[in-house]
This record gives C-alpha cells, structure tokens and sequence, in this order.
C-alpha cells in the first residue's frame, strides 16, 4: 500500500521535513503500518502534508509531516486504550482527555511525536497495540 503513495507526494514529504533521518523513519514508518495492519486497511489518503489509513471508512491512524518530524494520531478507531500515567519511548505524547472512557477509565486516542531512527521502536510498539482487524 505504501506503493499508493505517488512519487510526488514523497518529494513532497522530503522537501518539508528538515532532515534525511527524519524522511528515512517516515518511510520506513508508512512501510510498518502498511504491512502490520493490512487487513484492516480499507483506504490510504494522501495530502501534502499527511498519510491517514482508514477502515471502514473511519481513519484510525494519520502520520502528519511537520517541519520537524512526524506526528501520530491514534484516533479512538484504532481500537486502543493507554493509561494517563503510561510511559512511551518517543520524543513527546499528548493523550487525548476527551477520549476518556469511563467504563475501562483509560484513554481511546493520543498523539505522539517523532524524527529520529532511535524512536521508530517506541511508535512500532504503539502501532502493535492496534487490533489488526
């Protein structure tokens, strides 16, 4: 699926982040998701500055390239559920507090930060956490 995405929207992706690290773990990143979740892909949409994967219609993970880095939403489809006191190996992460679930009192949707190879462990690890159908 990451054949989906055109020649230019990668040159596109490359021009705006500020380092080869940083285009290498997007690439590298698109290529985990593509592959691990498979079967639950329905859609990919492209824009000049995003990847989301949809499933049934609903996107349940969007990579937005920034200048600095990558951004990954895990939105509340993707099935997952994180602990406000969690720790994760990545830059940076902000739990989304409208995702609250009372009945489980964890979260459904965050987002977290990355742009360097050291931190493509930490957000596999994340994207594991996601049922793949």
């Amino acid at each position: 699926m990451s054949e989906g995405i055109s020649k230019q929207t990668w040159e596109q992706f490359s021009a705006k982040l500020s380092s080869a690290e940083a285009t290498s773990v997007l690439r590298e990143l698109v290529s985990y998701v593509t592959d691990r979740l498979k079967s639950r892909i329905d859609q990919v949409k492209t824009s000049k500055d995003s990847v989301a994967f949809l499933s049934e219609g609903r996107e349940f993970l969007t990579i937005n390239v920034t200048r600095t880095g990558l951004r990954i939403y895990f939105h509340p489809p993707a099935g997952m559920l994180f602990s406000q006191d969690e720790k994760f190996p990545v830059e940076k992460v902000s739990i989304w507090a409208a995702s609250f679930q009372k009945a489980s009192g964890k979260y459904r949707a965050m987002t977290a930060w990355i742009s360097k190879k050291e931190h493509l462990p930490g957000i596999k690890t994340l994207i594991d956490r996601i049922p793949t159908s």
